[in-house]
């Protein structure tokens, strides 16, 4: 969908705000659709999502950066809002990484965030993350800032040094932000070695904080505690909360219960008894994909089907 302000400067817009941007995930263009639907602002496009729902295979880094500029750009031109992508580990050197920036501003895409594990990377929730220097990653960075025709376009800098300690991943924050990247994208799935899901929530919430109020910058966190909410991030000090796992995680729970729910009965009706539709299809589901935006359109060359 055309807009004259860039997809970056609308998401900056939302960002001054002062209030903390929920950015869900959405891995295609009809999750990103029902996204808009539900009434977010703002969109994240998962790397982890995108991998499963294009090649069936798991976050391993299989994913090219040619298939997920496509995938961007579908997800970009299906919906009204500003939305920002995985840009994984920049798919090679700073010539890939200058290639990535400038086709995904071409997709329409307000920015991507870049992280500082080696090649090849995996989710953070799998173990052997392994990181680049902090050197190399201020490459990628640089290359990223280098590489942007469109100054609003974000460049979002992730660190995975909670691999190392919880000290590194604060001094990598910094000095990424330092070099530029408009905003600090922590991964804490580990503290000084420690599962952070082996704390309570106020224990991991208080993590969080501490790591908030030691980042020289805006900081993305990709997660929130039990009993949280996007309003306590922002109360701590994080300017956007990225959820992108409990979107596809719902579509395929739901998926994997009504193919299940079909083998053994033979029919759909059980698992709609047990799961009444909130989108039906087919009608519910053209609603969000606006067929009365393309009924109308079709009407206005004559070719309403009802006339």
């Amino acid at each position: 969908m055309v807009n004259a302000v860039s997809a970056g400067k609308r998401f900056k817009a939302l960002l001054a705000s002062g209030q903390c941007l929920v950015t869900p995930g959405c891995h295609d263009a009809l999750s990103a659709r029902l996204a808009q639907d539900a009434g977010f602002e703002a969109l994240a496009i998962s790397g982890f999502g995108v991998e499963a729902a294009l090649l069936g295979k798991p976050d391993i880094g299989l994913l090219t950066l040619s298939e997920l500029v496509d995938q961007a750009r579908r997800i970009a031109g299906a919906v009204d809002l500003p939305v920002t992508c995985d840009g994984e580990t920049g798919f090679g050197g700073v010539h890939n990484i200058a290639r990535l920036v400038r086709e995904m501003e071409a997709a329409g895409i307000a920015g991507i965030q870049i992280e500082d594990q080696a090649n090849p990377k995996r989710c953070p929730a799998l173990e052997g993350r392994s990181l680049v220097s902090c050197e190399e990653q201020l490459v990628r960075i640089r290359a990223a800032l280098a590489a942007r025709r469109d100054p609003d376009f974000l460049v979002i800098a992730r660190s995975d040094a909670d691999t190392v300690s919880f000290a590194d991943l604060i001094e990598r924050s910094n000095r990424y932000l330092a070099a530029g990247a408009d905003m600090a994208m922590p991964i804490c799935f580990l503290v000084d070695g420690r599962p952070i899901g082996d704390l309570d929530a106020d224990g991991q919430m208080d993590v969080f904080a501490r790591l908030a109020a030691a980042i020289d910058g805006p900081v993305k966190a990709v997660m929130i505690p039990q009993g949280y909410t996007a309003r306590d991030m922002g109360e701590i000090g994080y300017s956007v909360v990225g959820l992108t796992g409990g979107p596809i995680e719902a579509a395929a729970s739901a998926m994997h219960a009504a193919y299940a729910s079909l083998r053994e009965t033979g029919s759909e009706q059980a698992y709609r008894d047990a799961n009444p539709p909130l989108v039906p299809a087919p009608g519910g589901i053209m609603r969000i994909l606006g067929i009365e935006e393309h009924l109308a359109f079709e009407r206005g060359f004559g070719t309403d089907k009802d006339s």
